[in-house]
């Protein structure tokens, strides 16, 4: 009698792909199938657009920000946008010029302006769930969605006129094709087409170039081992594009546009600045860093208030790292090494606030998912691994919805936004009824020293949304008569100043001064509430008998 012997079936073949794809999907726990993974990944991407739209439809009055940079609009044409800005403002040119085309086809207001970004915003929620369902798997997945969705950041800068919400739709659109030839490997058409897309993203976003430049540095090794010609001449095409790109876009335009307000903004940038003097201080300023404003997602802030979300990323990075997405890992992760170098160099900041980081959101989220799903997976009992993950999504939710429901309630960032605002939207109707109105500053050219205007960089935003002079082009000074006098705002400038008294002289040669009228006006500056009064003179001028108007009928007339 024979013995008895065990039959094994024989190991399957071993594909080089498919390892890497299994690392990816890993089973995801009990509680969490696919279909549940899916419509949590889906009502959180409608949650996250829901937020920003709702953000966009407050209408909140400019803040300090935006003006400063806004006001860049009311008296340039595209190529006077390519020069130094005013208010010690940098911003990519096409960013510039898509506001610029947006005041002129739609007017100037806060709606027009923050369009774009809305966009931005809007199309980055879909965006990055399409990336994270490529670099993440179960609950990983829907937490990382999630995170990205509700973020404090992300949903504010998508209504604000700045070029923060285009960081963070620059980076992922980066990111998906590297991640995507990540996770397959099978052909060069990616590497390709994201060297097509590098000089758009790199015109829209200047933090762009971390994002790029970490990208290439995790594709470096995974394409060299290929042996593919056509992956690694796409991949040293796209270092060659990089390279042209910052020269042209940070060592020429960005330097010439930041030449006057960069030492401005380094003493502005200095807490985001290593302090290499000081050797023993660099450890604690990096825990912090690490720890701060740049990881508040979907909250958090600085001092260490954002340590959860850095943890969160650390296991996320080490769980990804384990499961053979090393690659993933750097890609994402080599942006931020590129920040602190920069840092280091006091080139760009790291930190010390979460808006100047906006291309580390898409990181930081997947980073964050991946953490969050590892610490899922790591319960054992399904019932307590359920609760936990439904309690997360309730929070979630609370993250999208208590800030918006505080923001209806306090319209404003700052108490002089709401200020500023409300006094221009019964200040300049009501000077326009029976009058030609005018801004001494706009439309006669009466310009202070230097290019920073402070406060009248309210007064020249809310004017141009609330004057009915301003929103028809400027004012018709060929209708100046006795009975409809121009008046003439000056504001917040000492008369006896030369210029001004030159100016004054300069309308006299064609116009009799009827009247002066002051308006003192209480502003409330700061989280301390310091008061500012500050003075509006209205001058209003009649025509001199003996002579007509020699000013041009329309001096607001702005170039294209």
């Amino acid at each position: 009698m024979e013995p008895e012997t065990t039959h094994r079936p024989a190991a399957p073949a071993r594909d080089p792909v498919a390892p890497r794809r299994l690392r990816r999907l890993a089973v995801a726990p009990e509680g969490f199938g696919s279909t549940t993974v899916a419509r949590c990944v889906a009502a959180m991407t409608a949650l996250g657009l829901l937020a920003r739209l709702a953000r966009y439809a407050q209408g909140l009055p400019f803040w300090s920000d935006e003006c400063f940079l806004a006001s860049n609009f009311l008296g340039r044409g595209f190529l006077g946008l390519a020069k130094p800005l005013d208010n010690g403002q940098v911003a990519p040119l096409a960013f510039l010029w898509v506001e610029r085309a947006a005041v002129l086809a739609l007017g100037f207001s806060e709606w027009s302006l923050r369009l774009f970004p809305l966009l931005c915003g809007l199309a980055s929620v879909v965006l990055f769930a399409f990336v994270a369902r490529r670099a993440l798997s179960g609950p990983a997945t829907a937490a990382a969605v999630a995170i990205f969705a509700v973020s404090v950041h992300p949903i504010r800068h998508a209504a604000e006129v700045k070029p923060y919400a285009s960081d963070a739709f620059a980076a992922l659109v980066l990111l998906a094709p590297a991640l995507a030839w990540l996770e397959r490997r099978d052909g060069s058409w990616r590497l390709w087409l994201l060297l097509g897309l590098l000089p758009p993203c790199l015109a829209f976003s200047n933090p762009a170039v971390f994002a790029a430049g970490g990208i290439l540095v995790g594709l470096a090794v995974p394409v060299w081992r290929t042996g593919r010609a056509k992956e690694r001449g796409a991949l040293v095409c796209c270092g060659l594009m990089l390279a042209g790109l910052t020269l042209a876009f940070h060592m020429g335009f960005g330097a010439s546009q930041s030449a006057a307000a960069i030492e401005g903004l380094r003493r502005y940038w200095s807490p985001g600045f290593p302090p290499l003097d000081e050797p023993a201080k660099v450890p604690g300023w990096l825990l912090g860093a690490l720890t701060g404003s740049v990881f508040a997602y979907p909250g958090g802030g600085a001092k260490g208030a954002s340590a959860a979300t850095s943890l969160a990323c650390l296991v996320g990075a080490i769980a990804l790292a384990r499961r053979g997405r090393g690659a993933m890992v750097v890609a994402l992760s080599a942006p931020l090494g590129l920040n602190l170098i920069a840092a280091g160099l006091q080139r760009y900041p790291f930190g010390p606030e979460a808006r100047l980081a906006q291309y580390a959101a898409p990181t930081i989220g997947i980073l964050a998912g991946a953490g969050v799903g590892t610490l899922l997976e790591s319960i054992r009992r399904p019932r307590l691994r359920r609760a936990v993950a439904i309690a997360g999504l309730a929070g979630m939710v609370a993250c999208a919805i208590v800030p918006q429901v505080h923001s209806w309630r306090h319209p404003y960032r700052m108490p002089h936004d709401r200020e500023a605002r409300e006094f221009a939207r019964t200040f300049w109707p009501e000077l326009s009824r029976d009058a030609v109105v005018a801004c001494a500053h706009l439309d006669f050219g009466l310009e202070r020293p230097g290019t920073w205007q402070g406060q009248r960089a309210w007064y020249l935003c809310n004017q141009a949304v609330w004057s009915p002079s301003r929103r028809a082009g400027g004012p018709r000074l060929d209708e100046v008569s006795d009975d409809r006098p121009l008046r003439c705002v000056l504001f917040n400038e000492d008369p006896s100043r030369p210029e001004i008294a030159a100016w004054l002289a300069r309308m006299r040669s064609d116009y009799r001064l009827r009247s002066t009228r002051e308006i003192p006006v209480r502003s409330t500056f700061g989280d301390q509430g310091r008061i500012v009064v500050e003075t509006w003179r209205v001058y209003e001028f009649t025509p001199l008998p003996s002579k007509a108007a020699s000013v041009p009928t329309n001096p607001g007339e702005i170039p294209g």
